[in-house]
């Protein structure tokens, strides 16, 4: 990863946490006062976000847009697998994504259903979306495989066609 990227990604996890949230409060929307006390994320009760959860949620992608670009950077760590990698970053998010739902308020302590809610959804998005990155590898090795295959048939021609000769 690159610096270039980071912008975008950061960019890229905002939106993605932003619909998230977005989705809970539309679900949520006319549910009793009672959520204003439990989450500064529904502090405005399913009619909104509210600007102090932008700024929570744009905090965390930054965090995670760096974690990346420690993780995924040559020039820091240059000999770690790339499983290895993606585990930590998966822990790092899950991590950074606990801290700020402590120290915001997004889920109080007491209430373990919403932790629970909370670990739930996002082993359901690491699902998804390692599912969806495995879809994406196996079809572009797929197209990478076939490449090869032309190429190694295009070769074969070439020896043949020298041997003939």
């Amino acid at each position: 990863m690159n610096r270039k990227q980071i912008i975008p990604f950061t960019c890229e996890t905002f939106v993605l946490s932003l619909l998230f949230v977005s989705a809970f409060n539309f679900v949520l929307r006319g549910q009793s006062e009672d959520l204003r006390q439990i989450s500064e994320l529904f502090a405005l009760c399913g009619e909104g976000v509210s600007f102090a959860a932008l700024g929570e949620l744009l905090l965390l992608s930054v965090l995670i847009a760096a974690v990346r670009y420690l993780l995924f950077s040559e020039k820091i760590l240059k000999n770690m697998l790339t499983q290895t990698r993606i585990t930590l970053m998966l822990m790092s998010v899950f991590f950074l994504a606990g801290i700020c739902s402590a120290v915001f308020h997004w889920f109080p302590f007491h209430m373990w259903q919403a932790w629970l809610g909370f670990f739930l959804s996002f082993s359901v998005g690491t699902a998804v979306s390692f599912t969806v990155m495995n879809i994406k590898t196996g079809m572009e090795s797929k197209q990478y495989q076939d490449k090869l295959d032309m190429f190694r048939q295009g070769n074969h021609e070439d020896e043949d066609s020298v041997k003939g000769a």
